[in-house]
């Protein structure tokens, strides 16, 4: 019975196809596929479009989208991530060479890719001008030099791409390098709004909605202009006003609020002038605010993360699974402290600050008062259990894995929306921190004054 109704389903989907300019199409490889499912989530927002069987005799999937995006193609078990355009009535294929996946023949798609990539390639190139303190405006020429370089190289297959590929590959050319250079002056060198560095935000292209593909550009732009007019963010309803009165387009500037709002929750570290001002009472005032807001449920899967993991809450019992893939459950260790470290095999700070979780954990090993959880949310399981073999040989505390956790409810639950992060736990399952200092700022005082409060306890 299933199998028929599969069979029509699938002709409705194709009929759909065929009479419906808004469904989009993609095609898989022929054969046995290794791979379990691929994954296509929107760029910005994280939200899952669709999810499709790899390893199915079925070859063409089809779902609805409305106007023209960036996608995160992922492959279900391993770290591979395209970027691909989607075009509402667009059609590709998926081609696999056995180390990397992509688009068969779309330039759009290859360019896209190149753009971010060659972003990512400066760090290692010019990292000591970067992050050794070197001249800012020559930081920028590095970038606007490359901008002019991916600019030439839109412009000589501009006659292959479509209207809507040619104005995302444009504005990301110069959104994504803008975007590293407002982090750049605001976060790492920490320039003061009124310095003349920023004064580049100054000649920002005109944009349109396309600006929803890579938004916090724009809004950084808005965070310049503000603090250029006052001391500080005064309140997050005044930088929603300012967003309501730079933004013409009401989609876009619908979406930049809610999108302010999710990622100074989710990514406080690149909101640092706003970040006394998200607490809980004035999160609740940018809910009622937002509540109309047709991305509203931005804000509100955000903020769900953040009461969620507030001290004083109850800490979501999670399930995982340890090394040699016995199963571990969180509430086993009821009674206990216990001291959580989400990280990942691939994530460098993760990596600097591990040695320090391992030598706490070795030192509280036989503290039966006291629990080390290390959960990793690598998506590649081999490439965790031989980094923890390798790192951890005495096997101290607890090694656990929730693939791609950051996703997952975990992620959800705990605010893991960038690692690592640490939390501690009381015995009864109670939220103490969930924004515990790296290891070498305090962590190991806190720990004990919590055990010296347990002492106490009748």
């Amino acid at each position: 019975m299933n199998k028929i109704l599969n069979f029509f389903f699938g002709l409705f989907l194709i009929f759909q196809s065929c009479t419906n300019p808004n469904v989009f199409e993609i095609t898989v490889p022929e054969g046995q596929n290794p791979y379990d499912s691929l994954f296509i989530q929107e760029f910005i927002t994280g939200e899952t479009i669709a999810k499709f069987p790899l390893n199915s005799p079925q070859r063409k999937f089809y779902f609805p989208i409305q106007q023209t995006l960036i996608a995160n193609f992922q492959i279900k078990g391993t770290e591979w991530i395209y970027l691909s355009i989607l075009e509402p009535g667009s059609k590709k294929e998926l081609v696999f060479d056995g180390q990397n996946f992509g688009t068969k023949d779309q330039v759009a798609d290859s360019l896209n890719n190149y753009i971010w990539h060659s972003t990512d390639e400066m760090f290692s190139r010019y990292g000591r001008l970067i992050f050794g303190g070197g001249d800012p405006e020559i930081v920028k020429e590095k970038f606007d030099s490359l901008i002019a370089t991916r600019q030439e190289s839109i412009s000589k297959v501009s006659d292959r791409l479509t209207k809507g590929e040619l104005a995302i590959l444009t504005y990301h050319n110069q959104a994504r390098a803008n975007n590293f250079l407002m982090y750049y002056g605001r976060i790492i060198r920490k320039l003061a709004p009124k310095d003349s560095y920023f004064d580049f935000v100054e000649k920002f292209p005109a944009f349109g909605t396309e600006a929803k593909s890579l938004p916090d550009v724009i809004l950084y732009q808005y965070e310049i202009e503000y603090l250029r007019k006052n001391d500080s963010i005064q309140s997050i309803p005044s930088f929603l006003e300012l967003i309501e009165s730079r933004t013409a387009d009401p989609d876009l500037r619908n979406f930049l609020k809610a999108y302010y709002i999710q990622s100074a929750i989710e990514h406080p570290s690149y909101w640092r002038p706003h970040q006394h001002l998200f607490t809980t009472d004035q999160i609740k005032v940018a809910l009622e605010r937002e509540k109309d807001n047709p991305y509203s449920y931005l804000i509100n899967r955000a903020s769900n993360s953040f009461f969620s993991s507030l001290a004083g809450v109850a800490a979501y019992d999670f399930e995982a699974n340890q090394v040699d893939d016995s199963p571990f459950k969180f509430s086993d260790l009821r009674g206990k402290l216990v001291l959580i470290d989400a990280w990942a095999s691939w994530c460098g700070p993760c990596i600097q600050h591990r040695p320090k979780i391992l030598e706490i954990a070795s030192k509280y090993e036989n503290d039966p008062r006291i629990a080390v959880v290390m959960v990793s949310v690598d998506s590649q399981l081999d490439k965790w259990k031989n980094y923890v073999a390798k790192t951890n040989p005495a096997g101290f505390g607890y090694e656990v894995n929730i693939p791609d956790g950051m996703n997952d409810t975990f992620g959800d639950k705990y605010l893991v929306k960038w690692i690592p992060k640490y939390f501690l736990i009381d015995p009864e399952g109670i939220i103490v921190s969930s924004d515990l200092p790296e290891p070498s700022l305090g962590m190991e005082q806190l720990i004990e004054k919590e055990l010296e409060k347990m002492k106490k306890m009748p």
